[in-house]
């Protein structure tokens, strides 16, 4: 099965939305085992889309649009498609309803031109939006094609291609694909592309390699005629993985959703520990990051920005003179802001960050990418010395990272 992506809106073409449909579409298609050799972005004219969607189903089984499906007149999506397909809209009275619903829901009046939201044509099966006021919608194109018009913003487009497409793909598919991720801290890709090459050349299962700032996230998916068959391939494979690369492997997830705060969050509810965040270069990033998680709040207490050196003194107790002494960008600094943090707020373990994001302060004996994490428990209070290099914004974000897996590493330890 050849899929095609067609993002629609002038306002990705002009670089006012970054066009992140694309990447999360292509992402779950690839691990489905479903092929793409084009995506297009098109703005919202209709000759130039009809254009666009006739090329598509010219070389593709499926073609995935995205935006364009509301009320307003540039909302083209649909009527174009429509036209390709030889067919007329007609007024849905399920989406109709679906779309009433959601205007009481919000508590907004439903203007009449919102009802066009509800028009499809006869024969489209009808995707329910539980997050918007815009239904998706697959629609039969002749020949055994289909367009899948799916809402363009992603909290609405994400779960609405999760919980209803992919089951229509899989369906048409005929095969079982079964996916695991393996998320990597503290190996650079080149590294794990050398250990495990020979696992990355197989056919079925098949592993491919993601990289984001400082991680690597691997794709183990294997293809069988039933589930059963395809999770008994998949095992040896992820377990290889695993001993290859020994601890640095921080998950393996049956979506490709996990996180080092996920995996923080997790081992310090099993545990049954609070934590606390005393932040300098990271500005709040690390607590931001842990209450990014769902049930965050039974583990994170709380936490401190003290990015001046009198915050650390006033806040979580750093005293002056250590600072004076050691520089604020310290081992020594970095344990008494770990630990002021945790009797400060009477937690388990708490964590901080100092350090230089530059791009300017560094010098010869503290240049830029220096930064020092602290953990502090009952039991002991260690630091942690990093030497990061990039822009600010990257070393801002290791520094993060480290963190967590640094907090992660000693809950587990």
């Amino acid at each position: 099965m050849i899929a095609e992506i067609l993002c629609v809106g002038t306002e990705l073409l002009m670089g006012q939305v970054l066009n992140t449909n694309a990447q999360f579409i292509s992402r779950r298609l690839s691990a489905l085992g479903v092929t793409q050799y084009h995506q297009t972005v098109v703005g919202d004219n209709a000759e130039r889309l009809e254009e666009a969607y006739r090329t598509a189903l010219s070389r593709a089984d499926v073609v995935i649009t995205t935006g364009g499906l509301g009320p307003t007149v540039d909302d083209i999506t649909k009527r174009v498609a429509a036209k390709v397909a030889g067919k007329a809209l007609v007024l849905r009275p399920e989406a109709e309803a679906m779309v009433r619903e959601r205007f009481s829901q919000y508590h907004k009046e439903m203007t009449p031109n919102n009802v066009s939201q509800a028009m499809f044509t006869e024969d489209t099966a009808v995707l329910l939006n539980p997050n918007g006021t815009a239904p998706g919608a697959i629609v039969q194109m002749g020949g055994g094609k289909v367009v899948v018009h799916l809402p363009g913003p992603p909290r609405e487009m994400e779960p609405m291609f999760v919980d209803q497409v992919e089951p229509y793909l899989r369906k048409r598919s005929g095969k079982a694909l079964i996916s695991r991720y393996i998320r990597i801290f503290g190996m650079g890709e080149a590294m794990v592309d050398e250990r495990l090459r020979d696992l990355e050349l197989g056919g079925n299962p098949s592993l491919s390699p993601y990289c984001s700032t400082g991680e690597v996230m691997l794709r183990a998916t294997a293809s069988a005629d039933t589930e059963e068959t395809a999770r008994a391939m998949l095992e040896p494979v992820v377990d290889e993985v695993c001993r290859r690369l020994g601890d640095v492997v921080y998950a393996v997830d049956d979506d490709d959703r996990g996180s080092l705060a996920k995996r923080a969050v997790g081992a310090l509810k099993r545990k049954g520990w609070t934590v606390a965040t005393c932040e300098s270069l990271t500005g709040g990033m690390i607590a931001s990051t842990l209450v990014e998680v769902p049930g965050a709040s039974d583990v994170v207490k709380g936490g401190f920005v003290t990015y001046q050196s009198v915050a650390k003194t006033m806040l979580v107790g750093v005293p002056a003179e250590t600072i004076e002494r050691y520089n604020v960008v310290s081992a020594e600094v970095a344990s008494a802001m770990a630990r002021g943090a945790r009797e400060r707020l009477a937690v388990d373990i708490a964590v901080s960050a100092t350090g230089l994001a530059g791009p300017g302060g560094g010098t010869e004996a503290i240049p830029v990418g220096t930064v020092f994490l602290g953990i502090s428990t009952a039991e002991r209070t260690v630091t942690i010395p990093l030497r990061l290099s990039g822009d600010r914004a990257r070393i801002r974000e290791l520094s993060m990272k480290n963190a967590l897996d640094a907090l992660r590493r000693e809950v587990e330890r």
